[in-house]
């Protein structure tokens, strides 16, 4: 995971549309430690492409059922929970990706962009995390 200071770290992900995802991470600082996240709030946003005026999905710390982020305090962990009723409502409406993603040769399409907004304690906004998120679609309903 990305370090305090280093800027903002390129990763992207694979939705599977209509299951339940949770992507677990430990922020750490420039001495390997975890970052301590206590009053910290943390928002993403999925969107078609950068600068698309309505949002696929919008998740925060803020929230504590459905979709939401769970900030650990002192541990420093972040987990991104996205529940299948959202993920089920992605349709793939990008390109396919030009990789086989999974087993049997179905493909997984582009979804969209997002990044990861956080706001610390005395208010100061930065980025930790931005990409593409893929969709792997829902075959069976």
């Amino acid at each position: 995971m990305a370090t305090a200071g280093s800027g903002v770290a390129p990763f992207n992900f694979t939705v599977k549309a209509g299951a339940d995802l949770a992507i677990s991470m430990t922020w750490l600082n420039d001495a390997g430690a975890p970052m301590n996240l206590t009053g910290y709030s943390m928002m993403l946003s999925i969107r078609a492409f950068v600068g698309s005026p309505v949002p696929l999905l919008t998740i925060s710390s803020s929230a504590s059922t459905g979709s939401y982020i769970a900030l650990g305090g002192t541990a420093g962990t972040i987990e991104l929970i996205f529940d299948h009723t959202d993920t089920g409502a992605f349709v793939a409406g990008g390109l396919p990706s030009p990789q086989i993603a999974s087993v049997g040769g179905l493909r997984v399409y582009q979804l969209g962009v997002y990044d990861l907004q956080y706001t610390d304690n005395n208010g100061n906004i930065g980025f930790l995390m931005e990409g593409n998120v893929m969709l792997d679609p829902q075959v069976t309903a």
